[in-house]
C-alpha cells in the first residue's frame, strides 16, 4: 500500500515537522519520503508538497494513523491531513483534537485504519 499524506496548513514546515514524527516511529522509518517541487522564482528552496508512506502491512497503518493523529493535537489553528491510497481518502482536522478524550483520539485512528484497511484487502 502506497499513501499520500498531505497536510494543508499554508505553512511548508508543518509538513516537514509531520516528516519528523513519522521518521521517529521504528515501523516507519525509510517508508516515508518527502516529495518536493522547485521553488517558485524568487523564492528559497525546495517547496515540500506531500508526504509519500510505503506500507506493506496492518501494523505500519496503525502506526502511521496514530502519529498523524498525535501529531494533529499537537497543533493550533486550521491544520487538516489528508491521506490517499488510490480512490480512497480520509482527512483530518486538528480542530477540536486538542480537547478530546484518549477513547475519542482512538475512535478517530481506528476510522482512518479502517478506511485504508479496506483498500488493501481488495488486492
Amino acid at each position: 500500500m502506497h499513501v499520500m499524506v498531505n497536510a494543508e496548513t499554508g505553512r511548508d514546515d508543518q509538513l516537514r515537522d509531520l516528516y519528523a514524527w513519522l521518521q521517529e516511529e521504528t515501523d516507519l522509518r525509510g517508508r516515508v519520503v518527502m516529495e518536493e517541487r522547485p521553488p517558485d522564482p524568487g523564492t528559497p528552496g525546495p517547496v515540500t508538497g506531500a508526504l509519500q508512506v510505503l506500507l506493506e502491512s496492518g501494523g505500519a497503518l496503525a502506526s502511521t494513523s496514530a502519529v498523524v493523529v498525535a501529531w494533529l493535537r499537537t497543533r493550533t489553528g486550521e491544520v487538516s491531513v489528508r491521506i490517499v491510497d488510490g480512490d480512497k481518502e480520509i482527512e483530518v482536522t486538528a480542530g477540536g483534537l486538542r480537547d478530546l478524550d484518549h477513547a475519542r483520539v482512538d475512535e478517530i485512528t481506528e476510522r482512518v485504519v479502517r478506511t485504508f484497511q479496506r483498500v488493501d484487502s481488495r488486492g
